[in-house]
């Protein structure tokens, strides 16, 4: 996949993973258009969240964007929040992603800069390779693969149904995420600090 297109995937899975809009089917249909080449199995994900968002009224869909990634802690889409919990070093990354943004007049509303689609809407249009692989390899994926982690414990009465896993619909968003990001940024070992990509501000 070349650099553009890459670009736009991130650009589109930026989309999927913000708040619902109209647009959500038709924009989980390209990035799976975008993401076969890359991984069929990521792109088989993507369309059944497509059919999941064509099939479902949107004010539905809020109901289950609110649920999964506003009211469940384990999976909040805030990746500083998975890497460093409520500390100094989260506030320190979220004080070098606005640094990092403000070249490129990226602009996030309401939400926090380690959003998962804000970071995401970053690297859609972060035209730095290095920079990108090394912000997903030691940040993203890790916090990703927390998010995926996360499910509910098994019954201990195997008559009891498993609990399907959290995330709902959403969860084959982020498994699509994470099939594409491990295809272009291979996973490093999960580390304490970021020194390879220091997101602190100078003046910290």
């Amino acid at each position: 996949m070349n650099q553009t297109h890459q670009r736009q995937l991130f650009g589109l899975f930026a989309e999927l993973l913000g708040y619902p809009s109209h647009r959500l089917a038709a924009a989980a249909g390209e990035a799976a258009a975008l993401a076969g080449p890359i991984s069929s199995t990521a792109a088989a994900h993507l369309l059944r969240f497509q059919t999941f968002a064509a099939q479902t009224p949107l004010a539905r869909v809020e109901e289950i964007y609110t649920s999964v990634f506003e009211l469940d802690a384990a999976c909040h889409p805030y990746v500083g929040y998975h890497l460093f919990g409520e500390s100094y070093k989260r506030s320190a990354f979220l004080l070098g992603l606005k640094e990092r943004y403000r070249p490129h007049g990226l602009a996030y509303g309401v939400e926090l800069p380690d959003h998962l689609s804000v970071v995401l809407a970053y690297l859609a249009v972060n035209r730095d390779p290095c920079e990108a692989e090394v912000l997903i390899g030691e940040a993203l994926q890790p916090a990703l693969q927390k998010m995926l982690a996360s499910k509910e414990e098994e019954p201990p009465d195997p008559a009891i149904p498993t609990p399907p896993p959290k995330g709902g619909p959403y969860r084959a968003v982020l498994e699509a995420l994470d099939l594409v990001l491990q295809e272009i940024a291979p996973p490093v070992e999960m580390i304490e600090a970021i020194p390879a990509f220091d997101l602190t501000p100078a003046t910290a």
